[in-house]
């Protein structure tokens, strides 16, 4: 770790609250944030209230700033981010926003004679949960934001491209990481219908996307005894969160809901392996958690999720099919214990020496020194 060579005020916009609700973008935020803290750089984060359950105060070192929106779908980024960048404005140096949506205000700060920085971290334009006009207004998000942004970051090399075709000066890829995972004993009083090492696991929000209509029916097809383990919430999709619980055979199908902390990191201790059929990403954490537990991998065969695995994933599964997903939970189910164990080894070493946070957040780092130099 090294130290901000000059102090830094950067805001960062575009997400509900990095602390509080689920989500990739979260996720990364919450991790990423602190680590600039500590290298000298003052750091806000401007939150929507209603995810954010400590309010306007400090976390971690990073100042959490509540700004209005309008609660919708369709909305609340675009009108969260729409007050919270003129105001970003005011008391940092760069404003850094996240997604395709909040991209749309990347012009913003260069017109107030500050920087912009942009991450994104999915074609967000592709995601089944949009409308049409959303998703209109997602690609013209991206495209503003490459176009206008003083630079550009990418989770993937997947985004380098179609940024760089669209006008992007200045590209970093520059992936989400992870934690080292912490083990955590069993206990049956918090899980009682699981047993340990016999069930499968996914984590992820309860979205189209994530290919969730095809693991369940995998599930129900499947000569696998083991149930799979379905972990996280909804957000604005309770139609289709609903839908799949009423297809789901509940003897092959468990919903948690969404888990936390060491609820969620004993989930990841004791799976007997992880499965993640999403149609679309970004680079997705919830892998890269998986693979830093050392879980053996059933993944779609989606380039986001090659680039996190690297070849690690023990299946690699086409995306949609319905009968290659079950035949994998049962071949999963009777694979040989020392196998298994191999491949999950795999991909924790790949997760340690490919995605530390503390990496990414020197690399970013230089991101916005050179933006200043600019």
């Amino acid at each position: 770790m090294r130290p901000a060579r000059d102090q830094l005020y950067v805001a960062f916009a575009g997400l509900r609250s990095p602390w509080g609700t689920e989500g990739g973008v979260e996720a990364h935020v919450a991790a990423l944030a602190p680590r600039l803290v500590r290298r000298g750089v003052h750091v806000t984060v401007y939150c929507r209230e209603r995810y954010n359950p400590h309010g306007n105060c400090y976390r971690e070192g990073v100042r959490l700033a509540d700004s209005p929106t309008i609660y919708g779908r369709s909305s609340e980024a675009f009108v969260h981010t729409a007050f919270a960048a003129p105001r970003a404005c005011l008391r940092h140096d760069i404003v850094h926003l996240h997604a395709c949506g909040p991209a749309l205000f990347a012009p913003v700060a260069p017109t107030l004679g500050r920087r912009s920085v942009v991450t994104l971290h999915g074609r967000d334009w592709e995601r089944t949960k949009w409308g049409a006009t959303a998703r209109a207004v997602l690609r013209t998000g991206a495209r503003v934001g490459v176009a206008h942004a003083n630079a550009v970051i990418s989770v993937s090399e997947e985004l380098r491209p179609w940024c760089e075709d669209h006008g992007a000066r200045d590209v970093q890829v520059i992936p989400n990481g992870v934690d080292p995972h912490e083990p955590v004993a069993w206990d049956p009083s918090i899980f009682p219908m699981l047993q340990p090492g016999r069930y499968f696991l996914f984590l992820g929000r309860l979205v189209p996307e994530k290919g969730l209509d095809t693991l369940v029916e995998a599930a129900r097809r499947a000569r696998s005894a083991l149930p799979v383990v379905i972990t996280g919430g909804e957000v604005y999709s309770s139609g289709f969160a609903a839908a799949l619980r009423h297809r789901a055979d509940e003897r092959r199908v468990i919903f948690t809901g969404p888990r936390f902390g060491l609820e969620k990191r004993m989930l990841l201790s004791h799976a007997r392996g992880f499965v993640f059929p999403s149609r679309v990403e970004g680079l997705p954490v919830a892998l890269l958690e998986a693979m830093a537990a050392g879980l053996p991998l059933l993944a779609s065969d989606i380039q986001a999720n090659d680039e996190a695995h690297g070849g690690t994933a023990a299946w690699r599964l086409p995306v949609e099919d319905v009968e290659r997903w079950a035949h994998g939970l049962h071949d999963a189910e009777r694979a040989d214990p020392a196998w298994l164990a191999a491949a999950g080894e795999a991909g924790r070493r790949r997760a340690v020496e490919h995605f530390s946070w503390d990496h990414l957040a020197d690399r970013t780092l230089d991101v916005y020194e050179r933006v200043m130099r600019a």
